[in-house]
């Protein structure tokens, strides 16, 4: 028995069944299907087992992995066991007699299935679109999915799967699978299109229980269905809008109509709506603040304003109490129209040289007013003019401070003083020429720090009257306590004769009044006849402090030297061209003679060769 059944599991278990031990055509009877993971149960017929008798199964795959777990059940009945693949196992029975001698047999080829794999969409609430022309929502067929926003898809197995499963997902690259919940999983596609899903299916012990995959179509792009969620909530805002400007709350109303069109600005209904709310809202607050202004004018005695505005803001937008409120001020103006009219002129007077920064003559009108009826606005007033005019005077005296020191070359004392007089009087002017100052002196310093590097650098080459020069150059561009050193280092150097010492200018840094400066001499040179020399000076102005008038000026000079230049060499030519004509060299002086032309244009020269026949 035992080389018999060698090859296949064989297990024997005794029984003493009442049975007749003739009995024949026994089989083995299965449970079901055979799935792959999921346990088979088979059992044989009672009635082929013989009186004490015992059953022996033998499990044995044709190929493919060996079954799982095989156990042996009811006494040897039943064999129960889990396929691990979809390959046929051929199952026999043996029944044995009492003494252990097979009696008969039967088999059976079982060959298992893996499980169908459904996949469906999982649809919670099918989406809902704006119809703007209806102003309502419908409702999208299920079916309709939305880019870029979760979707639930379900796996189920077919038939049900008696015990513990779980899925494992794929997706193609467009596709991201999200969130898993037992069987179901959220996918997301961020356009339209199809997403190619498959799952598969395992059991406890990881044995794999079958597969699916399916196409998850996604046809509603998320702009569309923003877009669509968008103009609802428009509409909806603008319906809460509409009922706030019911209710007066006419700031609120705008806001919310604002935030309507801005969130569907393409609807003409809201935009044409927002346009009115806008116009009468700017009315009703133009409105507001006339009558405002009135109480202030009204709480100060300026009672003709006051009327004047009620009577405007009444036109604008009326109220059922603005008559009234007219009517009041009205009887105002009158009680006391005597005896301001003399005061409200001197004040306007006043307010008029105020306006003008004419300070001395508004303050004599104020005083004026003050004297016919007393107000203490115009009292503060004269008050702030007063202190305006001391602030006046204390930022003229340290402009005028400054304007002296950068005169005298003294850049930061200047610029202090600068300082404090725009801090006295605000100038838009002079804090314009802080900048520019402060622009120099940076440019100064780091150009005397360049200077000095150079200095240092020569001296490390014994190159000391080169480096003498180059602190020299230093100081005078901004002066340091580093070049002061280095010059008492080399004092017993002595500079060339011929040595040029360079200033700011030299470098294209200087003042408005160090090209100020420079323009005089240029001047100077211009009305001497000088005029490169004229140039030259206006060009290196130009470089510290450009404008477009000393642009232009030069560029006019250069053409006048450009100009002379050419008719200088011209006439060099036309001399040279003369006494080759005098000579009998006809030829070679009208060739000079065409010359002559190329370098500047001369009509008796082209006359002169025309009458020559050539």
């Amino acid at each position: 028995m035992q080389n018999k059944f060698s090859h296949a599991l064989l297990i024997a278990v005794m029984l003493s069944f009442a049975v007749p031990s003739f009995a024949a055509s026994p089989r083995i009877i299965m449970n079901g299907d055979a799935h792959v993971g999921e346990q088979l149960v088979l059992a044989v017929d009672a009635s082929g087992i013989p009186s004490n008798g015992s059953v022996a199964w033998s499990v044995s795959p044709t190929t493919g992995l060996n079954p799982d777990r095989i156990l042996f059940r009811a006494g040897g009945r039943e064999c129960a066991f889990i396929p691990l693949d979809t390959q046929p196992v051929k199952v026999t029975a043996y029944f044995m007699d009492r003494n252990g001698d097979e009696v008969s047999s039967t088999e059976t080829l079982v060959t298992p299935k893996e499980f169908q794999v459904d996949i469906a969409v999982v649809v919670e609430r099918p989406l809902t679109l704006w119809d703007s022309a209806k102003r309502s929502n419908y409702v999208l067929s299920p079916d309709i999915l939305l880019a870029n926003s979760p979707v639930r898809i379900r796996a189920s197995l077919q038939p049900d799967f008696r015990g513990q499963h779980s899925f494992k997902w794929t997706g193609d690259a467009a596709t991201a699978l999200m969130s898993q919940d037992k069987d179901d999983i959220y996918i997301r596609r961020g356009s339209v299109g199809e997403s190619e899903i498959s799952v598969t299916a395992f059991n406890a012990s990881g044995t794999r229980l079958g597969s699916g995959e399916s196409r998850v179509v996604i046809t509603l792009p998320v702009a569309t269905y923003e877009e669509s969620s968008r103009e609802r909530e428009a509409w909806q805002n603008w319906q809460r809008a509409q009922s706030l400007w019911e209710s007066q709350n006419y700031a609120e109303a705008v806001e919310m109509a604002q935030r309507a069109n801005n969130l569907s600005p393409r609807d003409t209904e809201i935009a044409e709506g927002l346009r009115a709310m806008n116009t009468n809202y700017a009315r009703y607050t133009r409105a507001q603040k006339l009558r405002e202004d009135a109480v202030n004018f009204d709480a100060n005695g300026a009672y003709d304003d006051a009327l004047k505005n009620l009577r405007t803001a009444q036109v604008i937008w009326p109220l059922d109490n603005g008559q009234a409120s007219i009517q009041a001020e009205e009887r105002k103006v009158n009680e006391y129209r005597i005896r301001q009219q003399e005061a409200n002129w001197l004040r306007d007077t006043a307010s008029a040289y105020d306006n003008e920064n004419m300070y001395e003559d508004a303050l004599e009108y104020y005083g004026k007013s003050i004297a016919v009826m007393s107000s203490d606005a115009v009292s503060d007033r004269i008050e702030r003019i007063r202190n305006r005019l001391t602030l006046i005077a204390d930022a003229d005296r340290y402009a005028g401070e400054g304007n002296t020191l950068e005169r005298e070359g003294d850049l930061q004392g200047a610029l202090n003083r600068y300082a404090a007089s725009v801090q006295s009087n605000p100038d838009a002017t002079l804090r314009q020429h802080i900048e520019e100052l402060q622009s120099v002196i940076s440019r100064r310093e780091r150009q005397a720090a360049t200077l000095n590097r150079e200095g240092q650098d020569l001296m490390r080459r014994n190159q000391n009257q080169e480096a003498l020069r180059r602190f020299t150059e230093s100081m005078n561009v901004w002066p340091t306590d580093t070049a002061r050193q280095r010059l008492q280092q080399l004092r017993n150097i002595k500079l060339a004769q011929d040595a040029v010492i360079r200033g700011p200018e030299d470098f294209g840094i200087g003042t408005k009044i160090d090209a100020q400066k420079i323009i005089q001499e240029a001047d100077e040179l211009y009305a001497q006849g000088n005029i490169d020399g004229a140039a030259e000076l206006y060009r290196k102005a130009q470089t510290i402090s450009p404008s477009n008038q000393m642009r232009e000026w030069v560029a006019r000079l250069d053409a006048i030297i450009k100009e002379r230049n050419a008719v200088n060499a011209a006439n060099r030519q036309i001399s040279e061209a003369n006494a080759l004509f005098k000579a009998g060299k006809t030829k070679e002086a009208l060739d000079l003679y065409r010359q002559s032309l190329n370098t500047h244009k001369n009509a008796e020269i082209e006359d002169f060769i025309k009458r020559q026949g050539n």
